[in-house]
């Protein structure tokens, strides 16, 4: 957990830390059923790449970043997870069941702070990944 703490201070250079996301950005949970995860866990590896994500992913560590994925999914999880990764062939550094600091966040519920009329405009949209996700079944 020590190195893990130690991204919470971040410096800007060259390589970036990249916190990515798991369900809805790199893992299509459409045929995972989150009724069953609490009993097995390998329901998560019903999960499926979503298209175009491992090939962005490698790109990315290829180029040296520090690539560090987080999830909500509880911390009984993570074993599964990393599991769910390695058998997809997802290079990483680091797997956080929880959110952290990092230089970019890649994200399927993100939305861009950094104005807040944009923020409230983009709420809006009922074509934000958070709310098609949700359509689809996948949150």
């Amino acid at each position: 957990m020590s190195k893990i703490r130690s991204l919470n201070a971040v410096s800007l250079g060259e390589k970036l830390t990249i916190a990515i996301d798991i369900d809805g950005t790199v893992a299509d949970c459409s045929k995972v059923d989150f009724g069953k995860v609490s009993r097995s866990k390998n329901e998560f590896l019903n999960a499926v790449p979503i298209k175009g994500a491992l090939e962005a992913v490698k790109s990315l560590h290829k180029q040296g970043h520090i690539i560090v994925f987080h999830s909500s999914r509880n911390h009984a999880s993570k074993k599964i997870t990393q599991a769910w990764l390695i058998k997809h062939g997802f290079p990483f550094h680091h797997i956080v069941m929880d959110k952290f600091v990092a230089h970019v966040y890649i994200d399927d519920r993100g939305i861009n702070g950094c104005c807040w009329k944009r923020v409230m405009q983009e709420l809006k949209n009922p074509y934000l990944p958070g709310k098609i996700a949700r359509r689809k079944g996948m949150i």
